[in-house]
């Protein structure tokens, strides 16, 4: 199986010499900025964080594993300027860029240069490895692959100190699972834009319909640091 590796500290992945993102969501703060909430963009900083996640790794192909918009149903104009510039950033560095539509993602080829290799939500294979992002069941020869990655849900873990203060912390999740009988690993990643809230997973059930559709053997869960919590089922409260 190919070689993955979460960048500690970081919310990205590494598989082969591939990187992976998730969830970054151009164009939050004008939601946010609609609720009232005054908010600068942080794009540039992800546009940056990433290219140096790409010369740092050496990187050859980065993938979006979808919802690199925010707005829906119609974009706004912090996305329809800023995605371009992402591209270009990034295409400067990396041989390939992959994006796998998400929930967020409609129209997403307007956005993009012709370099840009888009994949629909039933997902995509690219090196061996099976990617989709989390809103659709994936097609049946992705969710056949031996590694699958997958985003959408925003994991995190709510997690108590002694003196009972509940604190969230984004999270990985490392999946063993079979699905028609083929045995599989499977990674859930993080959502790269820092703005965006989580879901504990060990309070809530998981986010999208991949999880109802597999036979799950494992599920350990780690935070950004490398810090291994466990099975997923030992860190839920006895309450919950």
């Amino acid at each position: 199986m190919t070689t993955s590796q979460p960048l500690w500290q970081e919310r990205a992945l590494m598989v082969g010499n591939l990187l992976i993102v998730a969830d970054l969501h151009i164009g939050y703060e004008i939601e946010l900025g609609n609720r009232g909430f005054s908010i600068p963009s942080q794009t540039s900083g992800m546009i940056e964080g990433i290219k140096g996640l790409l010369v740092e790794t050496g990187a050859d192909t980065l993938v979006i594993n979808g919802d690199l918009k925010h707005n829906i149903p119609r974009g706004s104009w912090q996305e329809y300027r800023e995605i371009p510039l992402a591209m270009d950033t990034w295409l400067k560095v990396v041989k390939d860029i992959h994006m796998v539509k998400g929930n967020h993602d409609g129209n997403i080829e307007r956005y993009l240069p012709s370099e840009v290799t888009v994949h629909g939500s039933g997902g995509a294979v690219i090196g061996g490895v099976g990617f989709f992002h989390g809103h659709a069941i994936p097609d049946d020869h992705v969710m056949e692959t031996r590694l699958n990655v997958f985003a959408h849900a925003h994991p995190a873990v709510a997690l108590y100190d002694g003196l009972g203060r509940r604190e969230k912390y984004p999270c990985w999740v490392r999946l063993k699972y079979s699905f028609r009988g083929v045995e599989s690993t499977g990674i859930l990643i993080p959502n790269y834009n820092h703005l965006l809230g989580g879901i504990c997973i060990n309070q809530e059930s998981y986010l999208g319909p991949f999880h109802r559709s597999i036979d799950i053997r494992e599920e350990r869960v780690y935070l950004l640091d490398g810090t291994c919590l466990g099975e997923r089922r030992d860190i839920i409260p006895d309450d919950g």
